[in-house]
C-alpha cells in the first residue's frame, strides 16, 4: 500500500529529528527473523544512539488506521506514537489504544502531547533490535544504490540518444554540404565553360589572390603609361572596378576586420 503524504510528512520529520539528536535509524524496520518466531512485525521508525538505547515510533494519521488491528511495535527503550495533526483534532481516548509508557507526538513539528516513560527492555531484546535495525538500513541502501544505479543509467541512455540524434544531424549537414558542393562546381564550370572546375582548386586561387589583395597588389598596375590587369596581363586605359576581359575584382581592399 502506497504512503498517504501525512505520512511521508511524518517520516520527514521524525528522520530530521533522529539528525537533530545525532541517532542512527530508519523507517520500516521489520523485527527479529522467520527462524527466532518473529519476522511479521514492522516499527514505522526506529533509531538508536550512541548509548544503545531505542526508540520505536508507531505512526497514525485517521482514525480508522489507529483502530485497525495492526500491531504497535513498541519494543523500544521509548516508544512513542506519532499521530497527524487531524486526528489528533478526533481527541480519541489514546488509553484505549496505546500503552501507559507510551508517549504521543503531534504533527510535523513533532509537538510533545505525552512524554514517554522508560520501558525496561532485556538484552536479548536488545541485540534483536540491533540486527533488525542493521538488516533494514541494509536493505534500504542497497534499495537506494540500485534506483541511483538506474536513474545514472537512464540518464547515460537519454545522453546516447541525444548524441545519436545530433550525430545523425551532422552526418544529414554534412550530406548537404556535399551536395551543394557538388552543384556549385557543376554548374559553375557550366555557366563558364569551364571543363576541369574543382571547388578545391578555386579555394586556392581564392586564397592566393586574397593575399595579393591584402598586399595591395590585386589592382590595376602602370605600364609605360598603360593599366595593366594583374591577373591575365590585359591593357587598357581606364581604371574599372573589373578587369573587362578576365573579370577579376580589382578594387582596392578595404581595412580587413
Amino acid at each position: 500500500m502506497s504512503k498517504t503524504e501525512e505520512t511521508k510528512l511524518l517520516e520527514d520529520a521524525l528522520h530530521q529529528r533522529q539528525i537533530e539528536k545525532r541517532e542512527y535509524g530508519c523507517e520500516e524496520v521489520t523485527i527479529g527473523f522467520k527462524a527466532g518466531g518473529k519476522g511479521d512485525e514492522i516499527v514505522d521508525y526506529m533509531t538508536m544512539d550512541a548509548s544503545d538505547q531505542f526508540r520505536c515510533y508507531e505512526i497514525k494519521v485517521t482514525l480508522s488506521d489507529l483502530k485497525s488491528d495492526n500491531a504497535l511495535s513498541f519494543y523500544g527503550d521509548y516508544n512513542y506514537l506519532v499521530v497527524s495533526d487531524s486526528l489528533y483534532l478526533r481527541n480519541p481516548v489514546w488509553e484505549n489504544h496505546i500503552p501507559p509508557y507510551a508517549g504521543i507526538l503531534c504533527g510535523k513539528d513533532l509537538r510533545v502531547i505525552r512524554q514517554a516513560k522508560l520501558k525496561r527492555i532485556d538484552e536479548q531484546t536488545r541485540q534483536m533490535l540491533k540486527s533488525s535495525l542493521l538488516r533494514s538500513v541494509c536493505w534500504k541502501y542497497e534499495n537506494h544504490r540500485n534506483a541511483q544505479i538506474l536513474n545514472d543509467t537512464r540518464a547515460l541512455k537519454r545522453q546516447m540518444e541525444q548524441m545519436k540524434q545530433e550525430y545523425q544531424n551532422r552526418i544529414e549537414e554534412l550530406d548537404q554540404m556535399e551536395w551543394t558542393c557538388h552543384d556549385f562546381e557543376y554548374y559553375y564550370g557550366a555557366n563558364h565553360q569551364i571543363t576541369d572546375f574543382h571547388l578545391e582548386k578555386e579555394a586556392m586561387v581564392q586564397r592566393k589572390q586574397y593575399a595579393l589583395r591584402k598586399e595591395g597588389r590585386m589592382s590595376w598596375t602602370s605600364e609605360n603609361g598603360e593599366l595593366e590587369c594583374p591577373v591575365c596581363g590585359t591593357h587598357q586605359n581606364q581604371e574599372t572596378p573589373y578587369c573587362p576581359y578576365c573579370g577579376t575584382d580589382l578594387r582596392k581592399m578595404k581595412e580587413h576586420e
